[in-house]
């Protein structure tokens, strides 16, 4: 196999696998409540009880790492030891997704979160491609040219980190900034008899469990829904914010209901506790969890359609009934398209900028040499 074969080669499985590490990575990152969920779940296939920090730190920390070895694999930065390092992960998640496959424990592996399902024996060859891409990398990566010199090698971890934590703390304190769900903006909220559409949420009475999907959506104007996946964890210092909400709501000419899940006594006790006038409907913690994040989140509609997603954490208002709070809901979410148009823009433009600083001295050198080269063929001549 001759050099230029090899070196076709590399890129190609750079491009591979550094690409599937890349989006895998993201995409996870992305959505941090949902790959926490989904870790959930495999720790109780597992029956193990581990404390949240931890989950969450390693969440994070997945995330990250994914994501930032996607990137060395992809640019050729640390080409020995970074293949190295992918291999290792690798000897953990090809036995456990060829366990995953055989038993499935969970219905998705989730290794590319909400944005692509696959089934679990697809993931597990995709797992077998990718070591094989690896171990190729291991052998011939030293082959080809690394994008980013090793004197700025450190530059490219600092600003893939920085860029993956940002994405990742949006999407944990926030929204996901892509929302690969079923109930992104724009789509309906709740499911209704009448329409051959079955999406949306179903919601039941607090006491007889009858449905009330009909009463709970209003097709015609504005509405604020509260949706609290579980009233057990919520904190007591969210219930001033929710009322204050809710008279502003009254003021302003908006429906507010809330979506919770929990027990009766549960439920009881948060009502008594919150002392809310506004109706309550129950629904399946999985199924708020599949709108919207947080504990409590706030979803706006108008005319029965989503608006905006957010956590109440994030409006970044106190006291709804101040004489400065805007008389408009619409204005209270954010823009995380803009957002991530944003992030991406500035890191992708680091990365360019140390590309171009990493080349500069080849191209002096080459331009250089050129030089040299024609002179001595005019003093020949």
């Amino acid at each position: 196999m001759n050099s230029i074969t090899i070196k076709l080669i590399t890129w190609f499985a750079r491009i591979l696998c550094g690409g599937l590490f890349i989006y895998s990575g993201f995409v996870k990152a992305i959505d941090t409540w949902g790959t926490i969920f989904k870790v959930e779940d495999y720790l109780a296939a597992f029956g193990l009880d581990v404390p949240f920090a931890l989950i969450r730190m390693g969440v994070f920390g997945l995330c990250a790492i994914e994501f930032i070895v996607g990137i060395f694999l992809l640019i050729g930065c640390f080409r020995k030891s970074c293949p190295i390092f992918a291999l290792l992960i690798m000897m953990f998640m090809l036995p456990l997704t060829l366990w995953v496959a055989m038993e499935e424990p969970v219905a998705d592996c989730g290794c590319f979160g909400d944005a692509w399902h696959i089934s679990n024996w697809w993931t597990f060859w995709k797992n077998v491609v990718l070591t094989l891409g690896i171990l190729w990398l291991i052998r011939f990566n030293t082959k080809v040219l690394c994008l980013v010199i090793p004197a700025f090698q450190w530059l490219t971890v600092v600003a893939s980190g920085l860029f993956i934590l940002v994405i990742e703390l949006f999407g944990y304190f926030y929204q996901p900034l892509i929302d690969f769900r079923d109930y992104p903006e724009g789509s309906k909220l709740f499911a209704t008899i009448d329409s051959d559409d079955e999406h949306g949420i179903d919601v039941f009475d607090i006491d007889s469990a009858d449905d009330r999907n009909e009463e709970a959506m209003d097709t015609v104007g504005k509405q604020l829904v509260v949706m609290i996946p579980n009233v057990k964890m919520i904190s007591p210092a969210t219930t001033w914010k929710l009322n204050s909400l809710y008279e502003w709501a009254q003021d302003n000419g908006v429906k507010m209901i809330g979506i919770v899940s929990g027990s009766q006594e549960e439920i009881e006790e948060w009502e008594d506790l919150s002392m809310t006038d506004y109706p309550l409907y129950l629904a399946d913690d999985t199924a708020i969890k599949e709108v919207v994040r947080g504990n409590p989140g706030i979803v706006y509609l108008d005319k029965g359609k989503i608006v905006w997603k957010t956590t109440l954490s994030s409006i970044d208002i106190d006291d709804f009934l101040g004489p400065d709070v805007s008389r408009d809901a619409s204005t209270f979410g954010g823009d995380n398209d803009a957002i991530l148009r944003s992030c991406i823009f500035v890191y992708l433009i680091v990365e360019a900028f140390l590309i171009f600083i990493s080349f500069t001295p080849r191209m002096a050198r080459l331009l250089t040499r050129g030089g040299l080269a024609s002179t001595r063929g005019i003093r020949h001549h």
